[in-house]
C-alpha cells in the first residue's frame, strides 16, 4: 500500500523504484537467451563462385552450421575469404532469418602482368595480386613496364615502393576503365615509366599517350571513337593529353 505524507498524498515506497531496472534486466536476459538458443546456422549458400567450390568460399569465411547469427562478424567473415582466396575479388555475408547465411562473392580474373625478379605476377583490374606463371601463360595479359610489386603475396593486393605509388594509383585507374570498356584485348605494353603521362600501345598500330589522372574513362571512349574513323592500315600515335580533344600524329 501506498503511503500518504502529512498532507495526504499517496507516495510509493522506495523498492517500487528498482522494479523497472530489475524488469528491464530480466528482459534483456531473456532475449540473449533467446538469440543464444535460437537463430543456429542451419543453411549456408554460396551465390556467384565459379573458381572456387561453395566448400572452400564457407571455410575461408570460417562459418560453421550451429553458429549463431547474430555473433557472427560480416565484414570479418567477408575480409577472411578475400584474404585466404586469390581470386576473389569482393565478398560480403548476409543473413537471411531465421537460419541461414547467404555469402555474395565476386570472382576476379588476370588482366595483366607485373614483373618481379625473376617471376611474372597476374593482376587483376583492381591490382590484386593473383599468382607467378611462367612466359607461356602470359599472352593475351597487359604488360605493365616501369612498377613492380614489393614482396608479393598471392591474394594480396599490391605494393609498391614509396617512389612508385602515385604510378599504381594510376595504373589501377587505367586498369579499371579498360576492364570496363571490355578492351583489353587490344591493349599491351603499358609504360607507367611516367606518371604524370603512361602511354600503352593500342590494337597493336597505335602509341596512346594518356597525360594525367584524370577523365580516364572520358579519354578512352574518345579513343575507341576515334579508332573508327582510321583507316585499317593506319599506324601512328594518340594524343590525349588535354582531357577534351584526341589529337593523331601519323608515323
Amino acid at each position: 500500500m501506498a503511503r500518504r505524507d502529512r498532507y495526504g498524498v499517496a507516495r510509493k515506497k522506495k523498492k517500487s523504484a528498482l522494479f523497472a531496472p530489475l524488469s528491464f534486466l530480466l528482459v534483456l536476459a531473456a532475449v540473449v537467451f533467446g538469440m543464444g538458443v535460437f537463430f543456429r546456422v542451419q543453411t549456408i549458400e554460396v551465390q556467384g563462385a565459379l573458381e572456387y567450390t561453395p566448400e572452400e568460399i564457407i571455410e575461408a569465411a570460417g562459418i560453421d552450421e550451429g553458429d549463431n547469427l547474430f555473433f557472427i562478424n560480416q565484414l570479418s567473415a567477408g575480409s577472411r575469404i578475400i584474404a585466404n582466396l586469390p581470386r576473389v575479388e569482393n565478398a560480403w555475408v548476409e543473413r537471411d532469418l531465421p537460419n541461414k547465411i547467404v555469402i555474395h562473392v565476386e570472382e576476379s580474373y588476370a588482366l595483366a602482368f607485373v614483373h618481379y625478379e625473376e617471376q611474372y605476377w597476374t593482376i587483376t583490374g583492381a591490382c590484386k595480386l593473383l599468382q607467378s606463371v611462367p612466359p607461356e601463360e602470359l599472352p593475351g595479359l597487359i604488360q605493365v613496364l616501369a612498377v613492380s610489386p614489393v614482396a608479393p603475396e598471392a591474394g594480396r593486393f599490391m605494393e609498391v615502393d614509396q617512389a612508385d605509388e602515385l604510378k599504381l594509383s594510376y595504373l589501377k585507374t587505367i586498369l579499371s576503365a579498360i576492364e570496363e570498356l571490355d578492351i583489353v584485348s587490344q591493349v599491351s605494353d603499358l609504360d607507367m615509366s611516367n606518371a604524370a603521362n603512361p602511354t600503352f600501345r593500342y590494337q597493336g598500330r597505335f602509341t596512346v599517350r594518356m597525360g594525367s589522372n584524370d577523365n580516364t574513362d572520358y579519354k578512352l571512349r574518345m579513343l575507341m571513337s576515334a579508332v573508327l574513323t582510321m583507316e585499317p592500315d593506319e599506324t601512328g600515335t594518340f594524343n590525349l593529353t588535354d582531357g577534351v580533344h584526341v589529337y593523331f600524329t601519323p608515323d
